[in-house]
């Protein structure tokens, strides 16, 4: 009968490994969860070779080789949020580990994604932590995801860790869709106005050629421009593309600079409007990310790296690899947040008088639940200013493509009579 090594968790989430014997890997799991404890990974354990008398002893045996599926697919944050929970779910019912991620593949519509997990699910059988197995898909659990994961494996307490992943999740998505809901309004008002002005260029302005032509009128300089525009938009059109394209890439290539990068993004944070929303956002996603890892144990200069990864803008990563240096010297978080001009003065304040009372997580929580206020504040004002931008830009825009042809029209009008 095969002996197994077996790593359980009991009612409490504490974790115990040891080893059983077993006819298989399903009787292993009734034998635990008769003694109120489930399986999280079992493996036969290999025999031990008899070593002679003075012989070496074997060398240790290697980690246990993991098949990685390749992700060709990318998966979807909505697809990542509703494993998790169902995985949250399912270990809090105390389903097996591996059990729970074979169903879980078993259900998934995206083939890619239940290669992963069948994938996952056989290395932790194959004795692999869930961390390690995790940890293959870098582009599908981020380094956030794994170090919390780990977290709650390392101290028992995984089905709590798991609830948190799906707070830091939907929190992800959340910032994710208010800064799109920023973005959508601008982009469909300035994509309406250009089809609105590309369409009188393109088909309305050639018909007043026509009439220009006749008349053999003198023109002014903007009509002459407009029908210098109409007649290259008509004929070469692929030309334009061509340059848009080429403007487009070589602006992104500028822009992946770091210094280049540093430098648009410290204007738009001193943009009005435009930067307190900014400023919201990423203080928000700093705070909870940050908050999130110290409150799971993650060591304060692991959570900064992290934090510093995820943080979304040069100027505030900088600010946050710079408190990183300054607590591996020895000082306290709330003077590395000192070292950032568009830190607002309270977030300091309220990180060193936590730091003293040693409530520091509980302060980043608390402040990241204020950005989020001030996220949808900021919002409410962020549209209010837009919207008469938007109709003054649309009226002088279409108003002045027609009087630039009223205008010499009119004109015409005069000399016929």
């Amino acid at each position: 009968m095969p002996r197994f090594k077996y790593r359980a968790m009991d009612k409490k989430g504490s974790v115990t490994e040891g080893f059983l014997t077993a006819p298989n890997l399903a009787s292993l799991t009734e034998v635990l969860r008769g003694q109120g404890q489930m399986l999280l990974s079992g493996v036969v354990a290999p025999e031990k070779p008899a070593v002679a008398p003075g012989a070496p002893a074997p060398a240790a045996a290697a980690a246990p080789m993991m098949k990685v599926v390749k992700t060709n697919k990318r998966l979807t944050e909505a697809e990542i949020i509703t494993f998790n929970n169902q995985l949250q779910l399912m270990v809090r019912s105390s389903v097996p580990i591996v059990e729970t991620l074979g169903i879980l593949a078993a259900q998934q519509t995206n083939r890619t994604f239940a290669a992963i997990l069948q994938s996952i699910a056989d290395a932790v059988t194959g004795g692999n932590s869930l961390t390690a197995a995790f940890g293959q898909y870098p582009k599908v659990f981020d380094r956030v995801y794994l170090s919390l994961l780990e977290a709650g494996e390392k101290s028992g307490t995984l089905p709590h860790m798991l609830e948190r992943i799906s707070e830091h999740l939907a929190f992800k998505a959340s910032i994710r869709a208010r800064a799109k809901s920023a973005m959508i309004y601008p982009a469909v008002v300035m994509g309406t106005a250009f089809v609105v002005v590309l369409g009188l260029i393109v088909f309305v302005l050639p018909n007043f050629a026509e009439v220009f032509e006749q008349f053999d009128a003198e023109l002014p300089p903007v009509t002459r421009f407009l029908l210098f525009l109409s007649h290259t938009l008509r004929h070469y059109w692929f030309a334009y593309i061509g340059a848009a394209g080429m403007i487009g890439w070589s602006f992104w290539s500028w822009l992946k600079d770091e210094n280049h990068g540093l430098a648009v993004e410290t204007i738009m944070l001193n943009t009005p409007v435009v930067g307190p929303l900014m400023k919201a956002i990423i203080l928000a996603r700093i705070s909870r990310t940050l908050g999130e890892l110290l409150k799971a144990g993650v060591i304060i200069i692991k959570a900064l790296e992290l934090t510093e990864a995820t943080a979304g803008d040069v100027v505030f990563a900088r600010m946050i690899a710079e408190t990183r240096r300054v607590v591996t010297g020895g000082m306290a978080v709330s003077v590395g947040f000192t070292h950032c001009d568009h830190m607002p003065n309270m977030v300091p304040c309220i990180l060193a008088g936590a730091e003293k009372a040693g409530r520091l997580p509980e302060a980043l929580a608390f402040l990241a639940t204020f950005y989020e206020t001030e996220i949808d504040a900021t919002l409410k004002d962020f549209f209010a200013v837009l919207e008469p931008i938007f109709v003054v830009f649309l009226g002088v825009t279409i108003g002045g493509i027609a009087l630039a042809f009223l205008v010499p029209i009119f004109k015409l009008g005069g000399i016929v009579q």
